[in-house]
């Protein structure tokens, strides 16, 4: 399908005035629900109900304790990856205005990615034998990164698909910070291998570098100096 159809191929527009192949509303409702769909599993699989087990041990408490600690950690990291994305995502289509095929193949391919993102933790948490959880949570992080940053590619290069007046900055800008994850996934290949669980370095520790960039890169643009005033004479006029 052309760029140049993507208007015309619509079947109807926005609230917000947006035309498109779907509304553009609709699309932002169904990408709000897979991101809470998403929430939702992280918080299941970190956060376990205890058993009713009657006991005096202290020594039960305290590991309960721990493990509730530990699984609240990892939750807030898996919250911060997630919030990461969907900042991302939402900040594209802040700078796209028609909805057309491809973007909607892309998003969908992109969504499909975030929810194995908690899928993984599942999978590690059911089987019994030893799974490189490492290795799948960087190839998972690595894959939505790749997908969002080609959604992104996939719209600011198409004029009828990008909202007309956005400056270089802002583009290279956006594009670096998509780039972050991916490029922090490709790193824990590297160090993890394909030897286990986060052998070398923990994620929390490796993915909070891109976490820090991302929100130093993320202040608002330069900030330009605007020239100042010049002192007004009073001017005297003789009567």
């Amino acid at each position: 399908m052309k760029q140049d159809d993507a208007v015309s191929a619509g079947t109807g527009s926005s609230g917000s005035g947006v035309t498109g192949f779907i509304p553009k509303d609709m699309l932002e409702i169904l990408v709000n629900g897979v991101f809470a769909f998403a929430m939702t599993l992280i918080v299941r699989n970190n956060f376990q109900i205890p058993a009713s087990i009657i006991t005096d041990e202290v020594t039960y408490f305290a590991a309960y304790t721990g493990s509730i600690i530990n699984n609240g950690i990892s939750f807030f990291f898996l919250f911060l990856i997630i919030a990461v994305f969907y900042i991302l995502f939402f900040e594209i289509m802040g700078h796209n205005q028609v909805i057309d095929r491809g973007t909607v193949v892309f998003t969908f391919a992109f969504l499909l990615s975030i929810l194995f993102i908690p899928l993984t933790s599942l999978l590690y948490a059911l089987s019994e034998e030893p799974v490189p959880y490492g290795v799948i949570f960087h190839a998972n992080v690595f894959i939505s990164g790749i997908l969002i940053y080609l959604l992104w590619r996939y719209i600011s290069k198409a004029p009828v698909l990008c909202v007309p007046g956005i400056d270089v900055w802002t583009t290279r800008n956006l594009s670096l910070r998509l780039l972050l994850l991916p490029a922090t996934a490709v790193v824990g290949f590297c160090l993890d291998s394909w030897e286990g669980s986060f052998s070398k370095v923990p994620a929390m520790v490796l993915y909070l570098i891109p976490v820090i960039l991302f929100v130093y890169l993320s202040r608002d643009p330069q900030v330009s100096a605007e020239p100042e005033p010049a002192d007004e004479k009073t001017e005297t006029t003789e009567p």
